[in-house]
């Protein structure tokens, strides 16, 4: 019986190792993205009263600045999404950089909440 436990606790270490080596193989996760901020303007072409905000908002009404949106600045890598009712509903559209008419995109005015993409997660191997 005794060597049985032995066994079992051979292979539990073979286990760990296996699994240890295998991390270390992957490599490190990809840093997370830093944080930006979204400008909504309220006209085409970044003209017009303009809001910066940093973090999501659920209501832009609470802000004044509900369905006014008509263009859209990003200060930063990380990608943000604009959805057009209130609480992250209703058809959103993401946003890369910079978008100078959301008329292209059909969402001219409609957007009434904002978020920033989140990091992917990292990739499974």
């Amino acid at each position: 019986m005794p060597m049985r436990n032995t066994i079992t606790l051979v292979l539990a270490a073979a286990g760990g190792l296996a699994l240890s080596v295998a991390a270390l193989a992957a490599g490190p996760a990809p840093a997370p993205l830093p944080p930006s901020n979204i400008t909504l303007y309220e006209k085409p072409n970044f003209q017009g009263r303009s809001m910066t905000f940093s973090s999501r908002v659920a209501s832009l009404n609470a802000v004044g600045f509900n369905d006014v949106a008509q263009s859209v600045k990003i200060d930063g890598k990380r990608d943000w999404v604009l959805c057009e009712s209130r609480n992250f509903l209703g058809r959103c559209i993401r946003v890369h950089l910079k978008e100078k008419d959301l008329k292209r995109q059909k969402f001219s005015g409609l957007a009434s909440s904002i978020y920033p993409v989140p990091d992917p997660r990292p990739a499974k191997r």
